[in-house]
């Protein structure tokens, strides 16, 4: 007869049996090859970041990392498969803060949840977004910008790689904030954006801060405010939008990485611990191209993607931003 005290015994043994074999499983890790999966083609500025610490974790954990490309629908593509593989660790990849924070905005239905199908690894870095004219534009600062906005309401245009993407998102913010009417000109990607800005056929653009001093130091563009809430070290004499006036305005996005939900805390630490390691092996090259290194926590993670889907659905509610799918 199984009396309630034996049956308590054998509980507890199982637990502890349970406890002691996901120790052992996490103390071996990796014991093999890791996938890292990427929501962008080959060859774009975020493949290039996620292969530099996929490289760096493979020396450090002595185990391969292969990068796989899933590209395709604003990260959900990737997402979605990478929410369903087993969280032991052995799949990983990198992410976006529009991926978790603006997608979950603007999309009626989504095939994950920002919350609950991920456990976060590290925000990698930051990537401030600058405001740009062209040289020959009449604005030489933004306050003279905000002030024809405001008397020319819908009069200028601003060029975005397309809905729902951070310059987009950044473009909204700035309007909410500053109390103007801008027109919004959505492109299949930055590139033809940033040709039709050259071209003068839009008036302004939120461009990335290496691209921003690049075309800058050619002449070709002036850079009226970053998006970030201090300055940055590659660009210190561009204001914030903060000092110019609207107070706490914060466009950066980020990239980092996570994995599928419930997974082991010990693999997780050890992960982290690697990502932020190739990180602050690599701070020099990625701040040239103009990244501000960021190698945060996990909680920090989560706390960043509670924070902005609150900021950007409420931003995306106010300006009537949604995709269809």
């Amino acid at each position: 007869m199984h009396t309630p005290t034996f049956i308590r015994q054998v509980l507890l043994a199982s637990t502890l049996a349970l406890a002691c074999c996901g120790s052992s499983v996490a103390a071996g890790f990796p014991s093999e090859p890791m996938k890292l999966v990427v929501p962008y083609a080959a060859g774009a500025s975020t493949d290039t970041l996620a292969r530099m610490v996929g490289q760096s974790v493979a020396e450090d954990l002595k185990q391969p990392v292969i990068v796989e490309n899933r590209a395709g629908a604003g990260g959900t593509i990737a997402s979605d498969y990478v929410k369903r593989q087993k969280p032991d660790g052995y799949t990983w990849m990198l992410t976006t803060d529009g991926m978790l924070s603006v997608n979950p905005s603007i999309y009626k239905t989504l095939n994950y949840d920002s919350l609950k199908d991920f456990s976060p690894l590290s925000i990698a870095v930051a990537a401030p977004l600058v405001l740009a004219v062209t040289q020959n534009s009449p604005f030489k600062s933004m306050e003279d910008l905000i002030a024809y906005a405001k008397s020319h309401p819908n009069e200028l245009s601003y060029g975005s790689a397309g809905v729902g993407s951070s310059q987009h998102m950044a473009g909204e913010l700035m309007k909410d904030m500053a109390g103007v009417e801008i027109t919004h000109v959505p492109y299949r990607g930055g590139a033809p954006a940033m040709a039709d800005l050259l071209g003068g056929h839009i008036d302004l653009m939120f461009v990335q801060s290496a691209s921003a001093k690049d075309l800058a130091d050619q002449g070709k563009l002036r850079l009226l405010g970053i998006g970030s809430l201090a300055r940055s070290p590659a660009l210190p004499d561009v204001r914030t939008f903060d000092e110019i006036g609207l107070k706490g305005y914060d466009s950066d996005t980020w990239y980092g990485f996570n994995m599928p939900a419930n997974a082991d805390p010990a693999v997780v630490r050890t992960l982290n611990a690697a990502i932020v390691k190739a990180l602050q092996g690599h701070r020099q090259e990625l701040e040239r191209q103009g990244y501000a290194v960021i190698a945060s926590t996990p909680q920090e993670m989560q706390e960043s993607v509670e924070k902005n889907l609150v900021k950007w659905r409420d931003l995306a509610k106010k300006a009537g931003i949604y995709q269809m799918q």
